[in-house]
């Protein structure tokens, strides 16, 4: 896992031997992606294989990354059965959490409970963070249970 805090400019680096090492691919793009609709532009491929990287805020200051397809939204009263008073994290908080800004946060190294909706799994791979807004990650979604040690809910 990726340490917590500031953002190392070593960290491109270790994002990228971390998907490598789980079989995925890092994507450098000529352009920023913000939103589902650009990055599956970029590559080439349907909202539903884009995911988006969430962190949440539950009770006690629980940080929660949550994993969802890019054509889903998180429904908050299923995820709110799982956590207390979950909300969005800010932008301050993911980068210090997290050590990437929002929009780039890979959905694996980062060292906090994950969760992961259970439609991802659908996917053979998925395309997600890579440690900044022109970077995405091809990675199998298994690979993100197994690294994460994320559970599988159906939270969408």
């Amino acid at each position: 896992m990726f340490t917590t805090g500031v953002v190392d400019m070593g960290l491109d680096e270790k994002v990228r031997e971390l998907i490598n090492s789980l079989g995925g691919e890092i994507i450098t793009l000529d352009v920023p992606v913000k939103t589902v609709k650009q990055a599956a532009e970029a590559v080439k491929s349907s909202p539903s294989n884009i995911i988006k990287s969430l962190l949440f805020i539950a009770e006690g200051n629980t940080p929660v990354l949550v994993i969802v397809s890019g054509d889903s939204k998180v429904d908050m009263k299923k995820l709110s059965r799982v956590f207390k008073n979950p909300r969005l994290a800010s932008p301050p908080e993911v980068l210090a959490l997290t050590g990437f800004r929002v929009g780039g946060v890979p959905p694996v190294g980062v060292a906090v409970k994950t969760i992961i909706d259970k439609k991802v799994l659908k996917n053979k791979y998925v395309y997600g963070g890579g440690g900044s807004i022109n970077k995405l990650c091809k990675i199998d979604p298994r690979k993100i249970v197994e690294y994460q040690n994320a559970e599988v809910l159906d939270i969408t």
